[in-house]
């Protein structure tokens, strides 16, 4: 089955917005076996719109088409699939009904625009919308199949999960013929890119019947698995001796699957062995302790953080010796210590994560240019460790990466202590 999905609004071409409908479907469209041919973005010009849905219309079997049903005058997808199909618009007494629904239960009164959104090509399906006001519309040209969809993102998923993808696994087994498949994403840190694929590169032959893809979702580098058979007891097995080997060859660099999180992951670790953390940040301004207090239960491991970006304040709140700042600077391999150990010893917490370094765009010194950064762990009967790091990019890459090394040094720890018990 060919899947395309098609985007439209100036807002996606001119980048006031980023399009994230379009990942999460493809995601939700790879468990189901199908993998994503082409996307498009179409600012909103009718001319552009109507002949971008007849060319995807003419190569794939399934359009999902997103954004320009709403009520405005810049709404206007349906009237290109009107003129796409060669058919008018009509006003459907089913979507007059649910709009007159809606706003009588917000108290409101429907206005002329939102009579807009009742208008749909003859001989097109809508579907009602439970999140919102635009319904999704079904639409046939030829051989292919049409969804058009609203842009916001609540209402996009909502409709997918409710119909889209529904109706797209039913016609996936319908199918004679059909090749079966089977997936699993291994979510991996600390390996750039090009060596995951090195890693596994002599797996690939190992293992015919499953693809190895690559993926990058920075910090992290993901390993895409898609076994293809004849029936999905043969794909599942094909499947599970390649992630076997690839687990096997990347070992504890492979913190999750799926849809499993880093965060989460940690935590976890942190609950089964009955520890706390604390952190102390400088350059990283508090990214790590807001990863952990994200996830809803963080509460009960993590104790608190500081952001001591002034050197005062990582004397005052977390214990620096002024002498070791005085003699070695903010940024060093001593502060960084001190910054781990003192948290740890103030919040009473089993670990104590610490940060410190130049994310840029200034600083820097020539023993320590900009990108240099110091992360340390105290932990309970060690010497406390301290990594010093060479990170490129701009300020914000150099941030995210000093956060997810400090957390990766935890996480590997937490690995070996739970491996000696």
């Amino acid at each position: 089955m060919r899947v395309e999905l098609l985007c439209t609004g100036d807002e996606l071409v001119t980048g006031l917005i980023t399009d994230t409908n379009s990942a999460w479907l493809e995601a939700r469209l790879f468990d189901l076996g199908v993998k994503v041919e082409r996307v498009t973005l179409v600012g909103d010009v009718r001319p552009d719109i109507t002949q971008a849905l007849l060319e995807a219309a003419s190569r794939a079997d399934v359009v999902v088409v997103s954004g320009g049903l709403g009520p405005t005058s810049d709404d206007f997808t349906l009237e290109c699939a009107a003129a796409a199909a060669g058919v008018p618009l009509e006003e459907d007494a089913r979507v007059l009904g649910w709009l007159r629904e809606r706003y009588a239960a917000r108290g409101a009164p429907i206005n002329p625009s939102a009579l807009r959104m009742a208008r749909i090509p003859r001989g097109a399906e809508p579907v009602r919308n439970p999140e919102g006001s635009a319904p999704l519309v079904a639409l046939t040209l030829g051989r292919c199949r049409l969804f058009f969809l609203p842009g916001v993102p609540r209402e996009f998923r909502a409709l997918s999960d409710g119909v889209v993808l529904p109706r797209i696994q039913a016609e996936l087994a319908s199918r004679p013929g059909r090749v079966f498949r089977s997936f699993r994403l291994l979510r991996t840190v600390g390996i750039p890119e090009s060596e995951l694929d090195l890693a596994v590169a002599p797996l690939a032959p190992l293992h015919p019947r499953v693809v190895f893809g690559f993926r990058t979702h920075a910090p992290e580098n993901h390993l895409k698995l898609m076994a293809e058979a004849l029936s999905q007891g043969e794909a599942d097995a094909a499947l599970a001796g390649a992630e076997a080997d690839s687990r096997r060859v990347l070992g504890a660099r492979v913190f999750g699957a799926d849809s499993e999180e880093y965060v989460p992951v940690l935590l976890g670790l942190l609950r089964r062995a009955g520890a706390t953390l604390a952190t102390a940040e400088s350059c990283t301004g508090g990214l790590i302790a807001q990863r952990i207090t994200e996830i809803a239960g963080a509460s009960d491991v993590f104790v608190g953080g500081a952001v001591v970006y002034a050197e005062k304040m990582k004397s005052a709140w977390v214990g620096v010796p002024p002498e070791v700042l005085a003699r070695h600077s903010a940024v060093s391999a001593q502060t960084a210590l001190a910054m781990a150990e003192g948290v740890r010893a103030a919040c009473g917490a089993t670990y104590g994560l610490s940060v410190t370094g130049y994310a840029g765009p200034g600083g820097g010194t020539p023993e320590d240019p900009v990108g240099t950064v110091y992360c340390g762990l105290a932990a309970p009967g060690l010497p406390t460790r301290v990594d010093r790091l060479s990170l490129s990019g701009d300020r914000g890459r150099v941030r995210l990466f000093a956060a997810s090394h400090s957390l990766e040094m935890l996480r590997q720890h937490l690995l070996t202590v739970a491996a000696r018990s």
